[in-house]
């Protein structure tokens, strides 16, 4: 099992800019121009927080950006329900104990570290 960190950070150690937008990534080209697409099909599994979740949440077909993955979104929301992304409300820990040793974990952070 490998657990994979993608994320991307300012210097100031925040992904969102003062107006609390992404926008400022799409300067650095679309998921085909960058890795991004290449390390997703190395995965087996994703997992997010819910403010994670937030950013991509307002996206069209939400539940079809992650389609070939077991998608996990950490929550202590009682009512989440999305298709496509079980929410799970432990630890990163105990989440990637239960899961196949065999798997690929990408762990992806679009919020404050």
């Amino acid at each position: 099992m490998t657990v994979f960190f993608y994320g991307c950070i300012s210097m100031d150690g925040y992904l969102a800019d003062k107006n609390h937008s992404l926008e400022w990534l799409h300067r650095f080209g679309t998921t085909e121009e960058t890795d991004y697409e290449k390390f997703y099909h190395e995965m087996d599994v994703v997992m997010m927080g819910k403010r994670t979740f937030n950013e991509i949440s307002h996206l069209e077909n939400v539940e079809s950006i992650y389609p070939t993955t077991q998608n996990f979104v950490f929550t202590h929301e009682p009512n989440f329900s999305v298709a496509g992304f079980k929410a799970v409300d432990c630890s990163v820990v105990d989440l990637v104990s239960q899961l196949d040793a065999q798997q690929n974990i990408g762990l992806l952070v679009a919020t404050p570290c």
